[in-house]
């Protein structure tokens, strides 16, 4: 199949560091027929048998079109306006460090607290509930959570990214290390990463 690949941004996977992007970026430009960046598709309609995108004022015809943007929480039917459990306005449900609702009978883990949306978040709030409900100490922190876009290749990060710290007003120092030279690139035989 030849597929051309539409983001609305100006680099794939916005809101991540460049130099992590980077290796993602490369890979992904020989797989796709086209990658459009900086696109918006401004409809979409069946014609026959394709689907049929304007994209940038351009109609262009396709066998088939994905849309993949965000996620959201579902919260709702949940007879939480029942409880005193708080709501946003984009359906995520407010929790403590413990994974405590506002009602204290009730906790709340995984996609529906909030970013990053991660099976392992889910697993340690999940974890963490379980200990505070049985009267243990434990706590959770979104800061410590790995983030992980299970692309190919991965991309991975931990803590404050270098434009966050700097607006913190803390010292930047970059390091870089070869992911050739790293043991799970040899494993796998693959240097690019």
């Amino acid at each position: 199949s030849r597929v051309t690949l539409v983001e609305m941004a100006e680099g794939v996977l916005p809101g991540v560091d460049r130099d992590l992007v980077q290796p993602l970026a490369r890979h992904i430009a020989k797989q796709f027929a086209e990658i459009r960046l900086g696109t918006r598709i401004e409809s979409l309609r069946e014609v026959g048998a394709e689907v049929e995108a304007t994209l940038g004022g351009r109609p262009e015809r396709y066998d088939r079109a994905l849309v993949a943007v965000g996620r959201r929480p579902r919260s709702a039917e949940l007879g939480l306006e029942t409880t005193r459990a708080r709501v946003d306005g984009r359906g995520l449900i407010t929790v403590d460090g413990h994974c405590r609702t506002d009602d204290p009978r009730i906790f709340a883990v995984g996609d529906v607290t909030g970013e990053p949306m991660l099976a392992h978040r889910a697993m340690r709030q999940g974890k963490v509930a379980a200990e505070v409900i049985a009267g243990r100490p434990a706590a959770f922190d979104n800061v410590v959570v790995p983030a992980v876009v299970f692309t190919d290749p991965e991309v991975a990060w931990c803590g404050m990214s270098e434009p966050e710290a700097s607006a913190a007003g803390r010292e930047v120092r970059v390091a870089r290390f070869a992911w050739a030279a790293s043991g799970r690139a040899a494993t796998l035989g693959r240097a690019d990463g």
